[in-house]
């Protein structure tokens, strides 16, 4: 339990990359979420590539659209709706994860957001910050994102679902935030 309750959203990191070791370890927790159907159809692509990052970043930026006065994620760890000059949706992660699924599978998404958990709480174990960042089907829908499916070698027939920024955490990791209460339902 500690590490779900430790967790926190980070998007400010270090320069340096993660380890060769701690990144097979993350993605190691990712093969074994919970999938539908047992099917284990969903595809996740490790980035270190800080160029190719960086593009995707920008895209997945713009289609985040203007950022909304008053609502505000973390000033520890500010989002891009907080902050306009933030230039990348990956918050200058050394590492992105890119999760792919089927098109033609409903379940296509869930998969993939069970396979990131996996892997933000294996990073936060390793005490590596995580950043779940969505609007991957708009950021892999142009040119640049159909031609790197392309290059990686990642059927047509499979789309971008989420991302997940890796990388060490630089400056203070917020606190979590007190829990809403009345979430919950029992029905006996």
């Amino acid at each position: 339990m500690r590490t779900i309750l430790g967790r926190r959203a980070i998007r400010r990191y270090r320069p340096d990359q993660i380890s060769k070791d701690e990144l097979n370890t993350i993605l190691e927790a990712g093969l074994y979420a919970p999938n539908a159907g047992g099917r284990q159809s969903c595809l996740v692509v490790a980035c270190q590539n800080a160029a190719i990052n960086d593009e995707l970043g920008k895209i997945n930026k713009q289609a985040f659209g203007t950022p909304k006065p008053g609502r505000h994620v973390s000033k520890e760890q500010p989002s891009i709706i907080d902050d306009p000059q933030i230039a990348s949706g990956f918050y200058g992660a050394p590492t992105v994860l890119i999760f792919f699924g089927p098109k033609d599978f409903i379940y296509s998404v869930a998969d993939c957001c069970m396979m990131a958990e996996n892997m933000m709480l294996a990073a936060y174990s390793l005490n590596i910050g995580s950043c779940m960042v969505m609007r991957a089907e708009a950021t892999f829908a142009g040119e640049p994102g159909q031609r790197l499916q392309k290059e990686w070698g990642i059927d047509e027939n499979f789309e971008a679902k989420a991302f997940v920024t890796l990388g060490y955490p630089d400056g203070t990791v917020p606190a979590g935030k007190p829990r809403k209460e009345n979430r919950v339902k029992l029905i006996a």
